[in-house]
């Protein structure tokens, strides 16, 4: 045992320096916590497993604790020696933190474990969420840039894609199912920006739409009545608008027994069926092959004796296959596509069959008519900026025309009063009654406002 004071000090200043030689001095400015999550990274990629640190136990946390901790105390004792920034967190904060950062996704992991958010939007060091009740600024802070990359890198390390200079735009599925859409220096400057879009059901029936006050009761069974008349139905609406959501409460509304198809590009649906398949497309690799597109899937869903097919959302050359295979048979079709109305949401359905390389050869008369045969029915959601609510502001029906200048002919059936905001019947009649009754369907129930809402003539005024 030493007792000379002298002696002593010295020892604890040759001890100080050879732990400080082991930690790479902090570059200007550099956050001291960095110097110490980098070096228990560094020590257990050097120790540990990558399935070990991929898929942690209890064990492996106790693990990072143990090491954290140690890392702490040696930073500490050569932190006066070595004029290293002063590490002014208490020690079971800088643990946390980093067993967070190591084998969790840091500042985002107590917002992942939220099931009420919906999105996370990463602005540099900002982070804000958007929930049932609207859009809110958090108090958390993303860190650096740094570390904002490598959280990205590590919520998208099971795609075996990364972020970086050479990839500065990165759009990805997580494990479950959320989709992130990342970017970096040069493209996001002065900072990364992150976005993570989290499919949540918040209605599973029809009845939890009621509730919500998305549509009215009657609005609800005219839908259910078109599903069961195999009716085609389109909703449209803009992001965020709860599309997917509704077509997932129309879809699990299917016949017992019918076999269904679900196309998607990243896997959101969750049907109540027991017949059903779900298919996602698939993106080339780094080497820029193994695509499969959703126009691949749409021709081969057609050779898999479907009785329905579900199309999660039309953006590009599927949609004239999807309305080739409407015209042959295949009826009842669900899809989803973005547009500002019902109306616009026929236009879109034309402009994308173009993007087929055979889709220029085809008149818009033609997809017009095509279109006329797939859907029956559209129905456009909207999300209220200020309330946060979804609602359904206009279901349209398609007479089965198609006029001059190639405009679908359509009347609105249900749309929301300008007055009083309810989503109420107009007084035009059904234009496909028939198909209901043919279909077993009675249409009575569902027969036009009385004259005091209007006549036909002045709901065509307002439109």
């Amino acid at each position: 045992m030493i007792s000379d004071p002298t002696k002593r000090a010295q020892q604890q200043s040759e001890i100080s320096q050879m732990v400080g030689a082991a930690l790479r001095r902090p570059e200007a400015g550099e956050n001291p916590y960095r110097v110490v999550l980098r070096q228990v990274r560094q020590k257990l990629m050097a120790t540990s497993d990558p399935y070990e640190l991929a898929h942690p136990t209890e064990v492996t946390r106790q693990k990072v604790e143990t090491l954290t901790r140690q890392i702490i105390a040696d930073y500490r004792l050569a932190q006066p020696v070595q004029g290293l920034p002063v590490l002014d967190l208490p020690d079971d904060e800088i643990v946390r933190r980093v067993v967070s950062d190591v084998l969790g996704f840091g500042p985002l992991d107590p917002l992942l474990r939220d099931e009420r958010i919906e999105e996370i939007i990463v602005n540099g060091t900002d982070i804000w969420v958007i929930d049932e009740s609207g859009k809110h600024r958090t108090q958390t802070n993303a860190g650096d840039a740094d570390s904002l990359v490598e959280l990205i890198n590590r919520l998208v390390a099971s795609t075996g894609r990364q972020v970086n200079l050479a990839n500065p735009i990165l759009d990805a599925q997580l494990p479950d199912g959320s989709r992130l859409n990342a970017t970096i220096a040069p493209v996001a400057t002065p900072s990364p920006a992150m976005t993570i879009r989290r499919h949540r059901l918040v209605a599973r029936q029809m009845q939890d739409l009621v509730q919500l006050e998305s549509l009215t009761e009657a609005a609800a069974q005219f839908l259910k009545a078109a599903i069961q008349a195999r009716l085609g139905i389109l909703v449209a609406g803009g992001t965020s608008s709860g599309k997917t959501n509704f077509l997932n409460v129309l879809a699990g509304l299917f016949p017992e027994g019918e076999r269904v198809i679900v196309i998607e590009d990243t896997r959101e649906l969750q049907l109540p069926i027991q017949d059903v398949v779900y298919q996602t497309v698939r993106y080339a690799n780094a080497e820029g092959t193994g695509e499969i597109t959703q126009r691949r899937l749409v021709q081969n869903a057609l050779r898999m004796r479907p009785d329905r097919i579900v199309v999660g959302e039309v953006r590009g050359a599927e949609t004239l296959d999807m309305l080739l295979a409407a015209n042959t048979g295949h009826e009842g079709f669900l899809s989803t596509v973005h547009a500002n109305s019902a109306g616009q949401a026929l236009t879109r359905l034309v402009q994308l069959t173009k993007l087929a390389s055979e889709g220029s050869l085809i008149d818009d008369k033609t997809v017009a008519e095509w279109i006329t045969e797939a859907f029956h029915i559209v129905a456009f959601l909207r999300r209220d900026p200020f309330s946060g609510k979804r609602r359904v502001e206009e279901i349209i029906e398609l007479s089965g025309s198609v006029e001059q200048g190639n405009r679908i002919l359509n009347q609105p059936i249900f749309t929301r009063d300008t007055e009083r905001g309810d989503l109420v019947r107009t007084p035009y009649p059904l234009a496909r009654a028939d198909r209901l009754r043919d279909r077993g369907v009675d249409p009575t129930p569902f027969a036009p406002a009385p004259r005091a809402m209007g006549t036909p003539e002045s709901w065509a005024r307002r439109r």
